[in-house]
């Protein structure tokens, strides 16, 4: 039993961690239990929820290229094609799933703990844009060898 009891601490952490990261995807729910809007909503903006339909475009798996000849590469787009509708409607199932989940989760929580998970999120999205801004700057200019 000894042996299983760290497997369990890890689950448990990990489950927690991917629950908090997921949690941030959720809508905000105000006090009087009213879903809040998002800014863009709140401000009059028309926010647009349609998404682009793109024509399919296959893409051969790694490695496949220089080994498949042009019937081979058809065929397999074909293949590609065919599963895409299916792969899709199970990702949204997996998607609704998900954010059943964490609904739930959401609700195990006190309203003191509901704000301290919602306060190092925002410090955790503020470190990420600041580590992001420095990353993008360009390097402070040095002498070159020449």
């Amino acid at each position: 039993m000894s042996r299983r009891r760290p497997f369990r601490i890890v689950a448990l952490a990990t489950t927690a961690a991917v629950a908090i990261v997921l949690a941030g995807n959720l809508p905000a729910v105000s006090q009087e239990g009213t879903t809040a809007k998002p800014k863009a909503a709140q401000a009059g903006e028309k926010q647009t929820t349609k998404k682009k339909t793109r024509k399919f475009h296959g893409r051969l798996p790694a490695y496949y290229a220089k080994v498949v000849d042009d019937k081979q590469r058809k065929s397999i787009y074909a293949i590609q094609k065919e599963y895409k509708p299916k792969i899709d409607e199970l990702k949204a199932q997996l998607a609704a799933l998900t954010k059943e989940r964490d609904e739930k989760i959401l609700a195990e929580l006190t309203p003191e703990q509901r704000e301290k998970v919602a306060a190092a999120r925002k410090t955790s999205q503020e470190k990420r844009r600041k580590t992001a801004k420095t990353e993008k700057q360009p390097a402070a200019a040095t002498p070159s060898n020449k």
